[in-house]
């Protein structure tokens, strides 16, 4: 009785539940935002609204401020390391981070593009944005 409560629990320790998983999705979301917004147009508001959504939803469901927030960073960090960006480098040269830009911009390219898929209306004009990062990405060059 007592190892199948424990199996019980694993299991459902294991497994993420839905508000946390999204928590994660809307953190990425938040980078995105932010990153692509240099080059796209990006409609701030429409990720305010899914996070206004998400905080409604989540504080419905007992969670607090703490949790949401390390469920946003959890999605931040996640989808910093997927598009290639550093947060602290040290001894980096100028020629070392100009490579690392090269590198991070055709993935920063995709995940902005995924972003406009994903959330409708959080990307109005793709195609300009894409010219604009690969122009970016020809003067590191």
């Amino acid at each position: 009785m007592v190892a199948t409560f424990l199996v019980a629990l694993s299991l459902q320790l294991a497994q993420p539940d839905g508000l946390a998983v999204e928590g994660e999705r809307l953190g990425r979301f938040s980078t995105l935002f932010a990153v692509c917004e240099p080059y796209y147009a990006v409609d701030i508001e429409a990720g305010r609204r899914l996070a206004d959504e998400f905080a409604r939803r989540s504080t419905g469901s007992g969670w607090t401020a703490a949790q949401r927030n390390a469920a946003y960073e959890r999605g931040r960090t996640l989808e910093r390391a997927e598009i290639g960006i550093v947060m602290e480098s040290a001894d980096v040269t100028p020629q070392e981070a100009r490579r690392h830009l090269r590198q991070m911009f055709p993935r920063l390219k995709r995940r902005c593009q995924d972003l406009a898929r994903e959330v409708p209306g959080s990307i109005s004009d793709v195609e300009a944005g894409d010219r604009r990062l690969d122009a970016a990405a020809r003067r590191l060059r």
